[in-house]
């Protein structure tokens, strides 16, 4: 039987990790969040920018970088039934391009283009390399990538 005093411990170490912000990031909880906020103008889809496994009327803009948006959509593997995520990209002047994830995987989401550039979710503490930045919690971005 393990001691009480061990018990009390061993729950306050973990109360003062979370509390402290030591936890470790949770980029698919983040996801969660912002793709339940309420959506506004920003958030449609460009017209004709769309995958065909992703409902776009879930889409929310997570922000723009050198003319390139970039959004995130809800997703249904057609194959397992399982949920997930899709990122978008809409360069206007040069074309789109999405990729999808399951929900267990979103944190490996990335999709890249010769037209658009490339973009990946991230955690906190991922190294961002040179030539890309943060847009949001959870995504990286290189327009020129």
């Amino acid at each position: 039987m393990v001691p009480l005093w061990v018990r009390a411990g061993a729950l306050i170490c973990t109360a003062a990790l979370v509390l402290t912000g030591c936890a470790p990031d949770d980029s698919i909880s983040q996801i969660r969040s912002f793709l339940a906020a309420d959506s506004g103008p920003d958030d449609l889809l460009p017209p004709g920018v769309k995958d065909a496994t992703s409902d776009p009327e879930s889409s929310r803009f997570v922000g723009e970088k050198a003319g390139v948006s970039y959004f995130l959509t809800k997703h249904v593997d057609p194959a397992s039934g399982s949920p997930g995520y899709c990122l978008v990209i809409s360069n206007p002047t040069e074309g789109a391009a999405s990729s999808c994830a399951s929900d267990v995987n979103a944190t490996h989401l990335w999709v890249s283009s010769s037209e658009t550039g490339s973009a990946r979710v991230v955690v906190a503490d991922d190294v961002i390399p040179d030539g890309w930045t943060k847009l949001g919690d959870f995504l990286i971005v290189n327009p020129e990538k």
